[in-house]
């Protein structure tokens, strides 16, 4: 059983709620920690949580990490939209920093663990960053970067600089970005299935989905980070071409972006096989049991 550690940045876009429900209904992971960045995480952190009271997990623990990037600024008090579904009730505890939990748990452990970040890099790469000999303890599949066209991701260009961290660290890394994740979109079929669902379960990610389609109007989830988790769970789910992945830190248009230069350090995804991928996400995800 692999044993995974998911950094997210739940509340905004829905793809990290649906991540996060791959991998509790996926027997072959075991789901050892949650971890919130960027922006409001204390309100992530109470709808991570109520996610988890509803799939009745709630003994997985989950840890508010850094709100702010490692330079720029950012508005921390910010709720994301879909925490409009968060149970209010949930109180959030300040017990360990998300940081700590992160180098604390990976380094005591006998087991291999995998650090899932669907979310910008600031509390992986600041984990890294005060416990280096964390980069030979565990691997890494990340959601973010782009090779294929020349545009910053979302995840890397939040906080570019724990990217560079992250990406120069020596660390066993699979980078799963747009590249890939964007062959990922729900049909109208499938979005369906969520709607006509009678599981609790199905139902609560439905009640997300429509919060995010209100706030973005975006109407399809990309499956953006659920990918990564697949990929976590079995990576031959995608082609993988091995490269040094450096980070544009300045440039006005540029900042953020993951340049592909020549050298094996990162393993970075180019090609995904989308039916098998999409069936295993509906069929653990939101079919009716």
């Amino acid at each position: 059983m692999g044993r995974l550690i998911i950094d997210t940045d739940i509340g905004d876009d829905i793809d990290d709620a649906l991540a996060i429900a791959l991998a509790l209904n996926s027997s072959e992971l075991e789901l050892i920690g949650i971890t919130t960045v960027f922006r409001n995480v204390r309100e992530r952190a109470r709808l991570a949580i109520t996610e988890l009271k509803v799939y009745n997990k709630v003994d997985i623990p989950v840890h508010m990490g850094m709100g702010h990037p490692l330079i720029n600024d950012v508005d921390e008090d910010a709720i994301p939209c879909q925490c409009a579904a968060a149970d209010d009730s949930i109180e959030v505890f300040d017990d360990e920093n998300a940081v700590d939990f992160i180098i604390d748990t990976c380094m005591t452990s006998n087991d291999p663990i995998t650090l899932v970040p669907i979310g910008p890099l600031t509390n992986i790469g600041m984990a890294l960053r005060m416990e280096p000999k964390l980069a030979h303890k565990v691997k890494i599949v990340l959601m973010g970067g782009c090779i294929g066209k020349p545009q910053p991701e979302w995840n890397i260009m939040s906080d570019p600089e724990a990217a560079h961290i992250v990406m120069s660290s020596g660390a066993d890394i699979t980078m799963v970005g747009l590249d890939v994740t964007t062959k990922c979109q729900m049909t109208l079929k499938q979005l369906e299935a969520f709607e006509q669902s009678s599981r609790a379960e199905v139902k609560f990610l439905f009640e997300l989905i429509k919060l995010w389609d209100k706030a973005f109007n975006f109407h399809m989830p990309v499956l953006h980070d659920p990918l990564a988790v697949a990929v976590a769970l079995d990576p031959s789910l995608v082609t993988v071409q091995p490269m040094d992945i450096g980070i544009e830190l300045g440039g006005i248009y540029t900042r953020g972006m993951t340049v592909p230069r020549e050298g094996t350090f990162v393993k970075v995804a180019v090609d995904v096989d989308v039916e098998r991928f999409m069936e295993l996400f509906m069929t653990r995800v939101a079919k009716d049991i």
